[in-house]
This record gives C-alpha cells, sequence and structure tokens, in this order.
C-alpha cells in the first residue's frame, strides 16, 4: 500500500523492458466474476488435497488450500484506477479474522477488468499506469489467453509480481504473494467457452 492506494495500481511510466517468453506451469484458462450471488455462480470442488474454486461468471477456476485461506469476493470496484468489475482474494484464516486484515497482502488477488476492443494488453497497462519506471516485462502464455504478460518491480518490497491475461472481453490481474500465493497462481485456470457460453445470456 501506499498512501491507501494498492500497489497494483500505482500510477507510472514505462522505462526499461525486457521481453522474455514465460509459460505458466499447468494453467489452462478462465476468468469470471465473484459478487453479493457467488453462492449462485461459484462451485467448490475437492481436488488434491486442495479445494478448486470455479468462477462461471467470469469463467475461471483457482486451487487453494482451506485449511489455511478463506476465499473474500467483492464486487464493482469504483475507488480504483482501472475500474474492476469484480475481486476475489485468497487471504490467510489467521489474517482474515484479525483487525488488520485489510492491510495484509493476500497469498493471491485476482482482479477482473473490461477490456477494450482492438486494445493491446501493453497499452491498457500503460495508459492505466502499470508500467512502471523498472519494470521487467515478460510474456505469459496460457489457454483461451490472447495476451499474458509478467510485470515485475524489483525497486519495491513484494507483493512486486504482477501477471495480467486478456481476453476478448476482460483483463485479469493476479497478484501472488509468498511460495503458496504462487502455488495457487500456478493452478489458474480459463474455463472453456461453452463452459460459460450460456451465463451471458
Amino acid at each position: 500500500m501506499a498512501n491507501g492506494t494498492p500497489i497494483l495500481f500505482r500510477a507510472g511510466w514505462f522505462s526499461m523492458m525486457i521481453v522474455a517468453g514465460v509459460v505458466l506451469p499447468g494453467c489452462d484458462s478462465t476468468v469470471r466474476q465473484i459478487g453479493k450471488s457467488s453462492t449462485e455462480s461459484s462451485t467448490i470442488l475437492q481436488t488434491e488435497g486442495r479445494e478448486k474454486h470455479a468462477d462461471h461468471t467470469y469463467g475461471f477456476t483457482v486451487k487453494y488450500s482451506p485449511k489455511d485461506y478463506v476465499l473474500l469476493t467483492e464486487g464493482l470496484q469504483t475507488t480504483t484506477q482501472p475500474q474492476a468489475v469484480q475481486r476475489v482474494r485468497f487471504q490467510r484464516k489467521d489474517i482474515a479474522t484479525g483487525q488488520v486484515a485489510d492491510h495484509e497482502s493476500p497469498g493471491l488477488t485476482i482482479s477482473v477488468f473490461a477490456q477494450s476492443p482492438g486494445r493491446s494488453l501493453y497499452d491498457w497497462l500503460d495508459s492505466y499506469g502499470l508500467l512502471p519506471p523498472g519494470s521487467e516485462i515478460s510474456s505469459v502464455r496460457l489457454t483461451g489467453v490472447k495476451e499474458g504478460l509478467r510485470v515485475i518491480l524489483r525497486q519495491q518490497p513484494a507483493p512486486n509480481e504482477f501477471v495480467y491475461l486478456a481476453t476478448d472481453q476482460y483483463v485479469y490481474g493476479l497478484v501472488p504473494y509468498g511460495a503458496k500465493g504462487g502455488k495457487m497462481l500456478r493452478s489458474f485456470r480459463l474455463l472453456p467457452d461453452s463452459s460459460r457460453a450460456h451465463m451471458r445470456h
């Protein structure tokens, strides 16, 4: 946090770019919304000792350990730029029940933003100041994603890794924190179009 503004949305201008190919291990494709009606639009399945959270509104799944983490969902975000239509946080149980829960970094934060048709992911990020000076940028490939970029800001304390995945409709911003956050990030997948097509009508 800086002056009450989430690090994810810090303003800045891009000055240095390092491009490399990166693949998120085990990632497929998916992203969708979780809000007040999350019980209707999401599913939880038991798998490999972890639970899989599936969001059928924005079309994504992610695995997490319910023993250690709780799922916190938020609806439309109007206080940040860019404006998120949905935000999901996986917070440690011991922190989530404390008084400083909102000031502690979650293991993984997933934000969903509306994408502008025909706009590149790089231009979208740059227009919102999400490529500040010193950014290390590498490409990310994931099934179902048109473009993917990982942005690392080594000059700032963790969480300083941001993964952005763009489809025709949305940009998904993922912010992992710690080893378990990285594990959750690697389990992130987009749902096939056929699995969510009926949700749009």
